[in-house]
């Protein structure tokens, strides 16, 4: 099931808040004169900042079976990353979510949503695909 594609702007003050957070403060993440030391045209996005740009979109999104999903009953299961370039602040991404798999465990208690996330620049250019599984529980099941 094709999501709708959505649009976010990378920003700088984002950037060095999150790599400060993960414990990379005093490096090319948040010194943009480090960063353009390292070859870099601006601030470069830390590893998992993408996830965290989807993860916002998703708040208010329905659930693959149709109403809105509690987020108390979400747990991320898996997630994992390839990159094909690296983003910098002032780049904007389109980001194209598919949910390429939905089963469930222990008589519909448990429902798992695979979501792999096509991230590239505005003119197509790829910049990295993300994969998900989250888990929703359910109560009584199906």
């Amino acid at each position: 099931m094709r999501l709708a594609p959505f649009t976010a702007t990378v920003e700088r003050g984002r950037l060095r808040f999150f790599a400060s957070v993960i414990g990379l403060e005093d490096s090319e993440f948040t010194s943009l004169e480090r960063a353009r030391a390292a070859g870099h045209r601006d601030l470069p996005v830390p590893p998992t900042f993408l996830f965290g740009l989807e993860l916002e979109h998703q708040q208010g999104e329905s659930g693959p079976d149709g109403p809105r999903v509690d987020p108390s009953r979400v747990l991320h299961t898996e997630q994992s990353f390839t990159y094909h370039e690296t983003a910098h602040a002032g780049d904007e991404l389109v980001f194209s979510p598919v949910i390429t798999d939905v089963y469930h465990r222990r008589a519909g208690t448990m429902e798992f949503v695979v979501r792999d996330t096509t991230v590239t620049r505005p003119d197509g250019t790829p910049v990295a695909d993300l994969h998900q599984v989250i888990l929703v529980r359910h109560e009584g099941g199906a």
